[in-house]
């Protein structure tokens, strides 16, 4: 008895417990969507600063932890054993194990975790309102992860990028939001991540937009700016508030004859940024081919581009020795280009060695970028593009220090700028490009040859391949960017929308105007075209034969409506070739609610078509419709191949 009495009181306070937490939940749900969409949205870009933070944080960790169990680990257990002999094949099969586990994360767990990330969510932001799937940020962390622990050559822009918008876009369907609060959400997401990565608030925020709406999408600045900040600030608790570049002489650009090499170093990163491109893409489809040609199963795509990689690394570390992470291609470290920006990889050799060594690691990294991404890995390409460019810079600043006799300083002052350059030219975002590399580097006296440099090289690279390396990575899937982030209405033409003339109800000129009250009464229309015979004279609507009669009761017809109606003002018409959005525009300017669609044949203005605002609700709603069905249809469409296809 007195048990049952104490289960009885427990049973009550729990129940006492849960309807206070199911009173509290209420509460907040119901204050929070009392408050402003404005400040909402701003409450949750701060919501999402936090997870792109701790996101960069785990990411990080994670990446130290495949570094460990693939590298760390198994050089250990050979020293234990003796067998120190075996060691540098470690940095042959390294790669190849990373390589297994991302193929099979693809093929058994999401098809969205391979490649280099930030083209999906770039498609996600303007084809699918923000929506993506929750899966594929817990899958890019661990594939990418294992891809850079590894030894892969990728960049870790591109998964961070993919894991906050992630997080950003289940955030936004979560709490139910409009697709523009969404869109900016998943686009806050991306800058808090980028920002918390390298440390670089201005550089995320900017690489989020410039990247990711392409100055078509409409953005909200300040979501976008206090996701980074608070982002940047939770990646500096954890990661430390170091510049991502570390042993960075000080530079002072302060001599105005270096402006015609800055700018000579921007058209050669142009050439080249576009050259790189084509040779990213073109190796993709190279080993594609071979590898549907020869029937390799998807699952070890990316371990073969890991073996590959792993030759690479064996060989560096049999040249270099101990001091191999100095000249290492891997994805992981940036401290090649440290060593470049200290002044350390330039030992007292031969200056044609040094320019050897340059362009030995500028060659490897395009190569070790290719086979890890080109392959199935995943990673990005912001970091490798960075890489490339120090290298391609340092290597143009080495030759005129020795041909030129400039002093050593000027060589960092290259390779800085020519890192800015060659990803100004590869991503097509100069402003992140300039920006970001002055946060990395923490030299903010350097925006004038990074501004130069930058500017030209994306003029030129623009000019020699239209689409950049994200962007292209779309257009080979056959995504159409500029349609996709143009408004729907843009992308319909009115004779897609309007009724043909051969469906019109028309009115004669000589028609009483009792008639047409008929006729406006059977129908239900407000609006009509007028015809003499065979030629259009204009439009006459309710409101026009109402005011008639009543000033006119017996003695009018259609056509002195029409007379009057010209003398006050023009007919007013459209083309068939004009867009939807151009023929709303023309409505609201001129107050009416319906446009005759009018063509020129022969000298004479005719009509072919009538548009209302009816027909481009109706055009807008069909559109809306289709793009969703066919972004679920993909969904569908992508799952049921990954639980099919090995």
């Amino acid at each position: 008895m007195a048990e049952s009495l104490q289960q009885s009181v427990e049973s009550k306070k729990r129940g006492s417990f849960i309807r206070c937490v199911i009173s509290l939940r209420y509460r907040i749900n119901e204050w929070f969507l009392g408050i402003s969409p404005f400040v909402r949205l701003n409450l949750l870009a701060t919501i999402v600063g936090i997870i792109g933070g701790l996101g960069a944080w785990v990411f990080r960790l994670s990446i130290q932890a495949f570094y460990y169990l693939f590298y760390i680990f198994p050089i250990q257990l050979l020293t234990i054993w003796g067998l120190g002999q075996f060691i540098p094949l470690v940095f042959l099969v390294a790669p190849s194990m990373g390589g297994l586990l991302v193929g099979f994360l693809v093929s058994r767990v999401s098809r969205e975790v391979k490649g280099h990330g930030v083209p999906e969510v770039l498609e996600s932001v303007a084809l699918h309102d923000g929506r993506m799937n929750l899966r594929v940020p817990f899958a890019k962390i661990i594939a990418s992860a294992a891809t850079l622990g590894s030894g892969g050559s990728a960049g870790r822009e591109g998964p961070i990028a993919q894991i906050g918008a992630g997080f950003a876009s289940f955030v936004g369907d979560k709490l139910d939001l409009t697709a523009d609060e969404r869109r900016m959400l998943v686009i806050s997401g991306v800058a808090a991540g980028i920002s918390a990565t390298f440390n670089a608030p201005i550089g995320g925020s900017l690489f989020a937009i410039e990247v990711l709406t392409r100055g078509s999408q409409k953005v909200f600045f300040l979501p976008v700016i206090i996701a980074a900040v608070v982002g940047t600030v939770v990646g500096q608790f954890f990661l430390g508030d170091s510049p991502a570049f570390v042993g960075f002489p000080p530079l002072r650009y302060r001599d105005p004859t270096l402006i015609p090499l800055i700018l000579l170093l921007g058209v050669i990163c142009g050439f080249l940024s576009a050259f790189w491109i084509k040779f990213f893409y073109s190796f993709e489809d190279f080993f594609e081919k071979n590898a549907r040609r020869l029937r390799i199963p998807h699952v070890l795509e990316p371990a073969l581009g890991g073996l590959g990689v792993g030759v690479i690394l064996l060989s560096v570390y049999l040249l270099a020795g101990k001091e191999w992470e100095s000249y290492t291609i891997m994805g992981r470290t940036y401290q090649p280009m440290d060593a470049v920006f200290a002044g350390s990889i330039f030992p007292d050799h031969s200056i044609e060695l040094l320019l050897l060594l340059l362009f030995g690691l500028f060659v490897l990294k395009l190569l070790a970028t290719s086979l890890t991404i080109g392959t199935g890995g995943s990673g990005g390409v912001f970091a490798p593009t960075l890489f490339i460019g120090v290298m391609l810079g340092a290597l143009m600043g080495l030759i005129l220090n020795e041909g030129f006799g400039f002093a050593n300083s000027d060589v960092v002052l290259f390779a800085v700028a020519g890192m800015a350059a060659f990803f100004a030219g590869t991503g097509r975002a100069p402003l992140t490009a300039i920006l970001m590399t002055a946060e990395m580097t923490d030299d903010f006296f350097l925006l004038i040859p990074l501004m130069l440099a930058a500017s030209v090289s994306y003029l030129v690279s623009s000019q020699l391949e239209p689409s950049d390396i994200y962007t292209l990575k779309l257009l080979r899937r056959g995504v159409q960017l500029e349609e996709m982030t143009r408004d729907i209405l843009d992308r319909i033409l009115v004779r897609e929308a309007m009724t043909p003339r051969d469906k019109l109800v028309i009115v004669d000129s000589k028609m009483r105007l009792e008639s047409v009250m008929e006729i406006i009464r059977r129908t239900r229309h407000e609006g009509f075209p007028v015809f003499e015979g065979n030629d259009f004279i204009g439009v006459i609507t309710l409101g026009d034969v109402q005011k008639a009669l009543q000033e006119h009761p017996k003695d009018w017809i259609v056509k002195n409506v029409m007379e009057a109606k010209s003398s006050q003002r023009p007919l007013i018409g459209i083309s068939k070739d004009a867009t939807l959005s151009e023929a709303m525009l023309l409505m609201e300017r001129k107050d009416v609610s319906r446009l005759p669609v009018l063509e020129r044949k022969g000298g004479k203005i005719t009509l072919i078509g009538w548009l209302t605002h009816h027909d481009i609700t109706r055009c807008f709603v069909a559109e809306k419709a289709r793009s969703v069905i066919e972004g679920e249809s993909e969904k569908y469409l992508t799952l049921y191949e990954e639980k099919n296809e090995f």
